[in-house]
C-alpha cells in the first residue's frame, strides 16, 4: 500500500496521464483524416483517405486548356509551313510539290531524323480513323470550341473511333506518306477551327477558354 504522503499525488497524476492520452490520440486521427492527393500519368487527381479507407476515388482534374503541339520531342523541326496568303516569307516552304502538281499545304509538317510520338493537343474524342493510300493514316480529334485536329502520314496508330483522349495522349509515331516521302518521318498536322483551316504555328499556347 502506498503511503499517506504519497496518497494526495495519484489521482492528480492519473488525471494528467489521461490528458496526455486523450491529446495524442487526438493527434494520431487528426493525421488519419489528412487527405492525400496524388497525380498520376493520365492527368487524373486521386483523394485517398488514410487508415479509415483503402481504396482511392478519382477525382476530376482541372486541365491546363492551353494548346501544345503535337509532339515533346524537341528535336523535332518544320519540314513544311502552312500556306498562309498573308505570310510572303513562308508561302515559298509552303508549296507541295507531288505528281507534277503544286498544292498549298493546309497544315504543318513536323519532321526528323527519327521517329517520334505524336500526341494529342488537346482533351477531345476520336471521330475518324482513315487510311489513304497516298497521305497514309489519318487521325482527326474533335475538341471543345469547334476545334478539330487531324494527324495524317502517321504509323502505330494507338486510337480507334470513339475513344476520348487527355491532353498529350499518344495519338501514335511519325510515319511516312507518299506526299511526304523526301523526309525520313513526318507528321502532317492540321488544325480545323470553326469548320475553317488555320496555321496550327499561331494556335499554340492559346488558352481555348478564351476563343
Amino acid at each position: 500500500m502506498l503511503g499517506k504522503k504519497f496518497r494526495p499525488f495519484v489521482l492528480p497524476s492519473i488525471y494528467v496521464l489521461l490528458v496526455v492520452l486523450f491529446a495524442l490520440f487526438g493527434v494520431l486521427l487528426n493525421e488519419s483524416l489528412k487527405v492525400v492527393e496524388n497525380k498520376d500519368d493520365n492527368n487524373l487527381t486521386y483523394v485517398s483517405y488514410e487508415v479509415l479507407i483503402d481504396y482511392a476515388i478519382p477525382t476530376i482534374n482541372e486541365n491546363d486548356n492551353t494548346i501544345i503541339r503535337p509532339y515533346n520531342d524537341e528535336k523535332v523541326t518544320i519540314g513544311k509551313y502552312y500556306y498562309d496568303l498573308n505570310d510572303e516569307k513562308t508561302q515559298e516552304n509552303a508549296i507541295i510539290y507531288y505528281e507534277n502538281t503544286y498544292m498549298q499545304n493546309s497544315g504543318v509538317d513536323y519532321v526528323s531524323e527519327k521517329a517520334f510520338d505524336v500526341v494529342s493537343v488537346l482533351a477531345g474524342k476520336v471521330v475518324s480513323v482513315d487510311v489513304d493510300e497516298t497521305l497514309g493514316n489519318i487521325v482527326k480529334i474533335e475538341h471543345d470550341k469547334g476545334i478539330i485536329t487531324t494527324y495524317q502520314g502517321i504509323d502505330n496508330v494507338a486510337l480507334k473511333v470513339g475513344d476520348n483522349v487527355t491532353q498529350g495522349t499518344v495519338v501514335g509515331t511519325s510515319g511516312k506518306s507518299l506526299v511526304n516521302s523526301n523526309y525520313t518521318t513526318s507528321l502532317h498536322f492540321e488544325v480545323s477551327y470553326k469548320g475553317e483551316l488555320v496555321d496550327p504555328e499561331n494556335f499554340y499556347s492559346l488558352n481555348i477558354d478564351e476563343l
